[in-house]
């Protein structure tokens, strides 16, 4: 059984959503593993475009910046913590013990 979960991102932080092409998925994913490699002050759209085997015009299509990319990164993250720490506290009642649980 597959399933996937999708995690509602602010729209102003992109200018075409990633999560609806195989392009932008790779996009954030690459992304992700560059400025891991070599730091965000490193991090350009030209790099990952080479990383990608892209343009940076194509990255450009769905993040104005490199800004905007680490905040829709970030802003995936959270949500995806929040979403986890929900599931695992669904089934607790005392808000103490939820606290301890997260």
């Amino acid at each position: 059984m597959n399933f996937q979960l999708k995690f509602k991102v602010t729209e102003k932080l992109y200018l075409k959503d990633p999560e609806k092409s195989e392009l932008g998925k790779s996009i954030v994913k690459n992304a992700i593993e560059l400025i891991f490699e070599i730091g965000f002050e490193h991090f350009t759209f030209k790099k990952l475009a080479t990383k990608i085997g892209s343009t940076e015009a194509t990255i450009y299509r769905y993040f104005s910046s490199k800004h905007k990319l680490l905040t829709y990164i970030l802003n995936w993250y959270w949500s995806y913590l929040e979403c986890i720490s929900q599931l695992r506290v669904s089934e607790i009642k005392l808000a103490s013990d939820k606290l301890d649980k997260i």
